[in-house]
C-alpha cells in the first residue's frame, strides 16, 4: 500500500513503521472504538488530502465550487469546502450512492450520466433567480464557479461511455466551468511513469492540457501531494469541536482479514 511518506513501505498492513515518531505522530483524545474513532481514522490522508484540495484551489468564505470526483477525497473536498465557507459546491459523479453522500453533507449532486456535467451547472445557475440579478451586465460569461477540484485523476471517465477511460476529460471540463481568474486545483493522481496506460504519451504522464482555456481565462492551477502534518492538528480540533464530521463517507467495518475482499469491492 501506498503510505503518503516517500520510499517507506506502506500502512495498509499488519505491522507499521512509523518513522519519527516522537514527532510524526498526533495526539488524539478518547479511547479505540468510541465514537469519533472513524473521524480520527480519516485525519491519516484522505480528509487532510481533501482539505488540501480545497487550499490548492484557494477555496474561501463564499466561493463557488465544482468537484469532479464523488470517492473519498472528493466528498470529503466538498464537506472541507463547506467548512471554508464557501457559498455553493457542485459534485460531479455518476454513482447514485456517491451522489447521495454529496447530497447529505450540503453539497449539489450532478450525475454527469444525464449530460454534460459543464452545462448541468450552468444551467443550475442559470435557474437560481438570485444569482443571475446579482450578476451585472456583461458578466454572464461568470456562469461557472471560481475554485474547481480535480479529485478524480488520470483514470477518469468518458462521460458519454463511462466504460472507457479518458484522461483529458475532466480537466477540459474544468477548463470549461471555471470561471476567468478561477483556481483549479488537481488533487487526483497523475504519473510520471505508467506502462499500462493507453498511448505512449500517457506512459511517460503526458496529458493534454486545454493551455490555451487556462491562459486566456487566467486560471491559476494548484497540484501535488497532501502535506498533511500542514493540516492534521486543525482538523483534529475541528472534529473534537463537533464542526467536522468526516466519517460521514464510511460505509463499512471490517476485520483486516477481510482486506482483500474489501479491496475488490473497492477496485470495482
Amino acid at each position: 500500500g501506498y503510505s503518503g511518506m516517500g520510499p517507506y513501505r506502506g500502512g495498509q498492513a499488519e505491522l507499521l513503521r512509523v518513522p519519527f515518531a516522537d514527532v510524526n505522530c498526533l495526539k488524539l483524545p478518547g479511547t479505540p472504538g468510541d465514537e469519533l474513532e472513524d473521524d480520527f481514522v480519516l485525519l491519516a490522508d484522505i480528509f487532510p488530502t481533501a482539505f488540501h484540495a480545497c487550499e490548492l484551489a484557494n477555496v474561501q468564505a463564499g466561493s463557488s465550487v465544482a468537484i469532479f470526483g464523488a470517492g473519498p477525497v472528493g466528498l470529503l473536498s466538498a464537506h472541507s469546502a463547506l467548512l471554508r465557507g464557501a457559498s455553493e459546491v457542485f459534485v460531479v459523479d455518476s454513482i447514485p450512492e456517491r451522489l447521495k453522500k454529496a447530497r447529505e453533507c450540503g453539497a449539489i449532486a450532478i450525475d454527469f450520466r444525464k449530460g454534460d456535467p459543464v452545462e448541468q451547472i450552468f444551467e443550475h445557475r442559470r435557474k437560481n433567480a438570485r444569482f443571475m440579478q446579482s450578476l451585472r451586465a456583461g458578466e454572464e460569461k461568470m456562469l461557472g464557479v471560481m475554485c474547481g477540484i480535480d479529485a478524480v485523476g488520470y483514470q477518469a471517465r468518458d462521460f458519454s461511455d463511462p466504460g472507457y477511460e479518458e484522461p483529458n476529460e475532466v480537466l477540459d471540463a474544468l477548463a470549461r466551468v471555471i470561471n476567468p481568474t478561477g483556481v483549479l486545483g488537481i488533487i487526483g493522481v497523475y504519473m510520471p511513469q505508467d506502462p499500462g496506460a493507453t498511448g505512449e504519451a500517457a506512459k511517460k504522464g503526458r496529458f493534454e492540457l486545454p493551455w490555451g482555456a487556462f491562459w486566456e481565462k487566467g486560471i491559476g492551477v494548484g497540484r501535488g501531494q497532501c502535506p498533511v502534518k500542514r493540516y492534521n492538528v486543525r482538523l483534529r480540533d475541528l472534529i473534537v469541536a463537533g464542526r467536522a464530521k468526516p466519517s460521514f463517507i464510511v460505509s463499512h467495518r471490517l476485520p483486516l482479514s477481510d482486506a482483500p475482499r474489501a479491496y475488490e469491492h473497492f477496485d470495482r
